[in-house]
């Protein structure tokens, strides 16, 4: 069953991967072309809130964080996507986390978890996908008040599920913290 986006990939890991870049550079260039500068954030209140995300969305959808994989924080330029910020420039954050849970119970963590999204004013769905032929499940929102996209999707290897978020742009603050 294919609701809203995608291409029905096996997988999924590069759909919402590249959801999460074209996500963040659309925030850059929006920012850019009004002359506009990003909001001030440190780094570390920017992980904080990214981390609080994925536990939200992990309890929402009844899954647990994996022990098995190292969640990961990329800082990276907002102008130029896969390249380092150095600590004094506008970055974007892309934080991600891993659930085990058996492939049969995808499409289902996924549904739960569109269900508690769309309760929430202020969080839009902006695409879901079901694959029930490879038990696998997609799912891209926004969450506006934290600006931030969340992507969460059956990965690789087999029963995991991938849970990320990324900021917009943020500039750090100017004492440097």
């Amino acid at each position: 069953m294919r609701i809203g986006h995608g291409s029905g990939r096996r997988r999924g890991g590069p759909i919402a991967a590249t959801a999460v870049i074209v996500v963040a550079a659309v925030w850059w260039l929006a920012w850019s072309s009004a002359g506009a500068a990003p909001p001030r954030e440190s780094r570390t209140a920017a992980l904080a809130t990214a981390e609080q995300q994925v536990r939200t969305v992990a309890a929402d959808a009844r899954i647990g964080i994996s022990g098995r994989y190292n969640p990961g924080a990329s800082y990276e330029r907002c102008d130029r996507r896969g390249v380092r910020a150095p600590a004094d420039s506008p970055y974007t954050l892309t934080y991600t986390a891993y659930a085990d849970l058996p492939d049969r119970f995808h499409i289902a963590a996924l549904r739960r978890l569109r269900a508690a999204l769309e309760r929430r004013h202020d969080v839009e769905v902006t695409a879901y996908e079901e694959r029930p032929q490879v038990q696998e499940a997609q799912l891209d929102a926004v969450d506006r008040p934290h600006r931030t996209h969340l992507a969460v999707a059956s990965a690789k290897p087999p029963h995991t599920v991938r849970l990320a978020v990324a900021t917009e742009c943020f500039r750090p603050p100017e004492d440097g913290r």
